[in-house]
């Protein structure tokens, strides 16, 4: 749209690569990480696994899931999406170490929580090639302006927005409208 707007018509710059027959490498297969292996499978998309809680097996035969440890996912994997909590456990447990496992063509995207991956070793690892991208839609800090992320060619961000459509946000307001009843009631 950009360069379009500017005049340019980059059409052989563009050119994008096929979903069909890669590797996504979902950590965290909680409500989320199921979904997209859902959506994903449908785009005939190969799915790796990681979690530190069992993968719900039924799940994983509907979806052709490939449990793997951390390390061989990020190895095999062509796109990485993260779905995990931030907890001591998973403050950067995608850092300098494990961006070096990942294919040099692979990309990652974060649309967890900030902190899960370590921003100075991401920035490094696609200032030098060693991965072809990221998405980050949440930050270690935030707002995230000023970021030297952001200076990249090859990184995309979104302003921390997973949850901002008017649906979501009337969800969410429906959940704390029945939670609040249910401990006026006792149940809670």
């Amino acid at each position: 749209d950009r360069e379009i707007r500017n005049g340019n018509w980059i059409k052989k710059e563009l050119a994008g690569s096929e979903l069909k027959g890669k590797y996504l490498g979902i950590i965290g297969l909680g409500n989320i990480g199921k979904r997209l292996g859902r959506l994903t499978r449908a785009l005939n998309m190969n799915i790796i696994g990681y979690d530190v809680v069992p993968i719900d097996e039924e799940f994983s035969k509907e979806v052709g899931l490939l449990k793997a440890d951390l390390d061989t996912l990020l190895s095999s994997a062509d796109y990485v999406s993260l779905h995990v909590p931030l907890l001591d456990s998973t403050h950067h447990m995608i850092n300098a170490e494990k961006l070096k496992l990942m294919k040099n063509t692979a990309r990652i995207i974060n649309t967890s929580r900030g902190g899960v991956i370590d921003e100075e070793a991401l920035y490094n690892s696609l200032k030098e090639g060693n991965i072809a991208g990221a998405a980050l839609d949440v930050f270690e800090v935030e707002p995230a302006t000023g970021n030297k992320l952001t200076t990249l060619p090859n990184f995309v961000a979104t302003p921390h927005m997973g949850a901002q459509t008017k649906e979501a946000q009337l969800l969410a307001a429906n959940i704390i409208a029945e939670k609040i009843i249910q401990v006026l009631r006792g149940v809670l």
